[in-house]
């Protein structure tokens, strides 16, 4: 799609919670649903350790912290990072040619409720040096957009707002919370397309051409076209996970932890974890 014609919605759906043991859950499009430029979104809850150290390259991987959280987050991978994910707050790894990391609630039986975000790297930076980000709730900025409505930009800018991130792909990435009845139109660049997935309560979506209904498992899909994205909550308010960014229209070869464009470059991207030269963590839990 070229963006020509009015925007339209391409996918409105409920999605199914998985479940990993008793310490965590996820809902989120599984990979069954094409989310380019983003790879997956999880809205997760976790009380406790359930993933060992692992391997990323070719995107980037993300995990935000929304504010109900009672706990915060332990970030440490290997380039030396050991850091903490605040309620509100955001690590940024720009897994690059490889990284090994690891994330585990700080308190065990309390909550971390976020999202991980899994965002394509154009072709020509997929390969790169990885790097991470990592920024305070203070840091992302926030504000209240019209009464009712409040937004804070994770990445990328809107209503004047612009996050500290940077990154190659250029995403975006807002949480919105809306009270009962509120209404927030969310401007998109024309070439855009992205997602908006319910974290609470309900409510509805339109563009230009197509309008549904977001339940408390909600995700849709906008194509790119003309026209704003309007977001309205239903009678019990509704907080939303709002994505959105260029599509890299390039083929996406994935094997475990690793998606890049070639099958050739995910096959350098193992034989450098296996031979060790993404090294392991360099830092103590």
């Amino acid at each position: 799609m070229n963006g020509a014609g009015p925007r339209v919605l391409s996918t409105v759906m409920e999605i199914e919670t998985h479940e990993r043991g008793t310490l965590f859950s996820a809902r989120g499009a599984r990979f069954a649903v094409d989310l380019d430029p983003f790879l997956n979104t999880d809205l997760f809850r976790m009380t406790g350790p359930v993933f060992s150290p692992h391997p990323h390259a070719g995107f980037s991987a993300v995990t935000y912290l929304f504010d109900d959280s009672t706990t915060r987050f332990h970030n440490r991978d290997s380039l030396g990072d050991k850091s903490l994910i605040e309620p509100g707050g955001v690590h940024w790894t720009v897994a690059g040619s490889g990284i090994v990391h690891d994330e585990v609630v700080e308190e065990v039986g309390r909550l971390g409720h976020g999202a991980q975000i899994f965002v394509r790297l154009p072709e020509t930076d997929e390969q790169n040096d990885p790097y991470g980000m990592h920024f305070t709730p203070q840091e992302l900025p926030s504000g209240e957009l019209a009464e009712g409505v409040r937004v804070r930009v994770v990445a990328g800018e809107a209503f004047g707002l612009r996050s500290p991130v940077r990154e190659a792909a250029g995403s975006h990435v807002y949480d919105l919370i809306l009270a009962p009845g509120a209404r927030v139109e969310i401007p998109v660049d024309p070439e855009f397309r992205g997602f908006v997935m319910t974290v609470e309560g309900d409510g509805r979506i339109a563009t230009p051409a197509s309008r549904g209904e977001l339940g408390p498992a909600g995700l849709a899909v906008f194509e790119p076209g003309t026209g704003a994205v309007e977001l309205a909550a239903g009678e019990r308010g509704a907080q939303f996970l709002f994505g959105a960014g260029r599509p890299l229209r390039t083929p996406a070869y994935m094997y475990g932890g690793f998606c890049l464009s070639s099958r050739t470059r995910v096959t350098e991207a193992v034989e450098r974890y296996q031979s060790g030269e993404m090294h392991g963590l360099l830092t103590a839990p």
